[in-house]
């Protein structure tokens, strides 16, 4: 659905951020909890340099995922990285 056509949106040459930003919005208006789209959503948010917009979706996630979960993890760790870039 959504989440598949926004995540090939985000991996295309050049990405179509604008695009995919759009199709996670949609995706999160349906299921305000979906991990999926709450974690490529975030990822989304540091390829537009927005960190505290991909902190706020870490946020959400943690809220989510109470015991931790694979996309939890995942975007803490990209944030991590950009944070190290910069």
């Amino acid at each position: 659905g959504n989440n598949l056509l926004a995540y090939n949106l985000r991996k295309k040459q050049p990405p179509d951020l604008v695009g995919a930003e759009k199709y996670y919005q949609a995706a999160l208006k349906i299921d305000p909890k979906h991990r999926g789209a709450l974690e490529y959503y975030g990822e989304l948010k540091l390829m537009n340099n927005d960190l505290p917009g991909a902190e706020a979706l870490l946020a959400r996630l943690d809220k989510i995922c109470t015991f931790g979960c694979e996309e939890y993890s995942d975007l803490k760790a990209a944030i991590k990285k950009y944070k190290s870039k910069k």
